[in-house]
């Protein structure tokens, strides 16, 4: 999911554009002898420490990631961020619709012949993507494969689609085609040709993998941004949590933005004001309808709070494709899940929120 966040912490040092790995040669002989032992690693956080603040970025799944965590010393904040940061590549690995020899790509070739046996992290996100496609009725489905590969190409060529190309693709489209076998971990694709795409939940995804590798080795004040989909942590020392501006799509208007202060959370935005194209003097999003096959018109924002970022990521979709009634009413019918929507009318912009909302969004109508 293409994600519109401003992100900031306070008592900020470096600004988050410059923002690199420091001295990573120096310490992956230790990164890799430490991750051949099974290591119990203290909460930094409970010990009273003198914790110091750091701020790493590298380009995973097409975009940048950034990680900012409090440790402390160079040494601890170095590894960790290494091998979450390792961790992503392994996740793109698995879940690339771009690499030929990805887990993904094979499970299409194969998958349609005979279950196919799939890694741990392949079938969670599938059965975390069913679930979200159940609860939204299909608005989102990994399964919307095909039409991606027809849109990609539309947006290059500025050619809108041959319907007859729409239809077949459009066939292919259906999660409930997709057979989970939960004792041998199995994946089964019930028609052949059909293609899962994970562009909408996978960022989501790699970044709870990675807050829970930090986590783990007792980092327990940090936030991952994966291309936008940001979860996190414990607050900084001596904050009540990490402040995130959201960038909504009507910010350009001169609106000032909708700033949170979060901890233990997630948050994603999913919106077109960055990721957009033309054919025909109309302008489409990146976001494909799976009802229709057609790219969603129009612009506007839709932002998702909830506990982990895989969820928020999928649910940024969904809820940016169904009627704004239904999309807060299914909002208000998940446990810690909140929603603030912005759209494009002829009357200007209108802003909507479900109940759980912070309220610092709220009353900018």
């Amino acid at each position: 999911m293409a994600s519109v966040l401003k992100l900031f912490c306070s008592k900020r040092t470096r600004s988050t554009s410059e923002a690199v790995i420091t001295h990573p040669s120096s310490y992956a002989k230790q990164l890799i002898l430490g991750l051949s032992l099974v290591l119990l690693y203290p909460d930094y956080s409970a010990r009273g420490a003198q914790l110091k603040r750091y701020e790493y970025s590298l380009p995973r799944m097409g975009s940048i990631f950034h990680i900012e965590l409090y440790a402390p010393d160079d040494a601890t904040a170095s590894r960790a961020a290494e091998a979450a940061f390792a961790r992503a590549e392994d996740l793109e690995q698995i879940m690339s619709d771009y690499r030929d020899d990805s887990e993904l790509m094979r499970l299409a070739r194969e998958g349609a012949r005979a279950p196919f046996p799939a890694s741990n992290d392949l079938y969670d996100v599938l059965a975390k993507s069913i679930h979200i496609s159940e609860l939204s009725h299909g608005a989102f489905d990994v399964t919307v494969g095909p039409l991606v590969a027809l849109w990609r190409e539309a947006r290059n060529t500025r050619r809108f689609p041959d319907a007859s190309d729409l239809a077949k693709a459009k066939a292919l489209v259906d999660y409930r085609n997709i057979e989970l076998d939960p004792t041998r971990r199995a994946v089964f694709l019930k028609r052949a040709g059909m293609k899962l795409d994970l562009g909408a939940i996978g960022k989501g995804y790699a970044a709870d993998q990675m807050l829970a590798l930090l986590q783990k080795r007792g980092l327990r004040r940090a936030m991952v941004v994966a291309g936008g989909e940001v979860a996190i942590g414990a607050p900084p020392p001596g904050e009540s949590g990490w402040k995130v501006a959201i960038d909504a799509a009507d910010s350009e208007a001169g609106k000032a933005p909708c700033t949170l202060v979060l901890h233990d959370a997630a948050l994603s935005t999913s919106g077109d004001s960055k990721q957009f194209f033309e054919i025909n003097g109309k302008r489409y999003s990146h976001v494909i309808d799976p009802f229709t096959g057609v790219a969603l018109e129009g612009m506007g924002s839709t932002t998702v709070l909830a506990r982990d970022a895989t969820t928020t990521d999928a649910l940024g979709t969904a809820l940016s494709i169904l009627p704004v009634v239904d999309g807060i009413r299914l909002a208000e019918s998940l446990p810690g899940v909140a929603v603030y929507m912005v759209r494009k009318s002829e009357n200007g912009w209108k802003r909507y929120s479900s109940r759980g909302f912070p309220e610092s969004c709220l009353g900018r109508n």
